[in-house]
């Protein structure tokens, strides 16, 4: 049955068109490192002007609208953070999260989508450089910065995986796309015989490298720079890994791409493709992923969401086998993964 839509009112209205406010707001005390200045305790403008060097005039305006927007607490002109901001958004926390704003709210995005209505008219993304580009500067930060589901995903792909490799002699990884590497690493980290090819740009992989050398796997991983469709590659490997790769994609390129890499399986090895999907539930109840979708439309030239269905006919297509589909509850991603007889 398909969901009702919610009733459109002028509140709802209102707060959709100032939605990018609160996006600039975050943005700007995540740059400036406002939380961090008030880590230490309460605070009033002038003491966080003198501590991150701003005006002071700046600085005030500044802390009244985090305040009215919830991420600060004011009591008068004192300012303290509320419950969760010393977790999430003071930058020496380990749960920090403010560095996702550079992939959720990037620049690259709100660029683009000032001209969502001509792309939507073209069909296709406008860029000269875009995301299919070996100098698109977005996959460096998608790296760089973690987002809320790249661990949850990558433990989702190690959870599936790790039991079924204690059977097999070996366990080399390729992982295509590979961006911030933790699908990959994951593995490497729950199996000490693993060892993972990173397929991606040069500059992804210096960031990719980066994370690997702070998991402790760097001595498991090769890098391979360059293109997933051209790169030459050299050997067999018991598991290839596409995360959150596909879908910049038309279904007929990732035939292409799917039946090249099948023919890079050994035996009994398997094909994991792992990210968001549309296409089978209520779209508002993936609104994440036709978000992502649009931002395929803006910035690939064929890119689009797949769904699962979708997914597990291009893994058949490519002479795969024992094609399923799995979830995880709270998890916005799925997995599609075929064997090679």
């Amino acid at each position: 049955m398909p969901q009702n839509a919610e009733p459109i009112s002028r509140e709802r209205l209102l707060e959709m068109m100032t939605a990018f406010k609160a996006t600039y707001l975050l943005r700007t005390a995540v740059e400036l490192k406002v939380f961090d200045a008030l880590a230490p305790g309460p605070a009033d403008p002038d003491d966080v002007a003198a501590i991150l060097r701003l005006d002071p005039r700046g600085t005030r305006v500044l802390l009244r609208a985090l305040a009215a927007a919830g991420l600060l607490r004011a009591d008068g002109e004192r300012f303290t953070l509320p419950e969760g901001a010393r977790e999430l958004l003071v930058s020496d926390s380990p749960q920090y999260c403010g560095g996702i704003t550079r992939v959720a709210a990037s620049d690259a995005e709100w660029d683009s989508m000032r001209d969502l209505a001509d792309i939507v008219r073209h069909g296709g993304t406008m860029l000269d450089t875009h995301a299919g580009s070996p100098g698109f500067g977005y996959w460096v930060d998608f790296a760089a910065h973690l987002t809320f589901a790249t661990r949850p995903g990558a433990e989702f792909v190690a959870d599936e995986i790790l039991p079924w490799a204690k059977d097999r002699d070996t366990l080399d990884v390729l992982d295509v796309g590979c961006g911030h590497g933790l699908f990959g690493f994951t593995l490497a980290q729950g199996d000490p015989r693993a060892r993972v090819s990173a397929l991606d740009w040069p500059g992804v992989l210096e960031e990719a490298r980066r994370h690997a050398d702070r998991l402790g796997v760097d001595r498991q991983v090769d890098y391979l720079p360059g293109d997933a469709f051209t790169t030459e590659l050299d050997r067999r490997y018991d598991v290839i890994l596409l995360g959150n790769f596909l879908f910049q994609f038309s279904a007929r390129r990732c035939v292409e791409l799917v039946r090249r890499l099948a023919g890079h399986l050994k035996p009994g090895g398997r094909l994991v493709v792992v990210g968001f999907t549309t296409g089978d539930r209520p779209p508002a109840s993936e609104y994440h992923a036709h978000m992502l979708n649009l931002l395929m439309l803006a910035w690939t030239t064929d890119g689009e969401l797949h769904s699962p269905a979708m997914y597990r006919k291009i893994l058949a297509s490519a002479g795969l086998t024992g094609v399923e589909t799995a979830e995880r509850p709270g998890l916005p991603l799925r997995m599609v993964t075929g064997h090679r007889v």
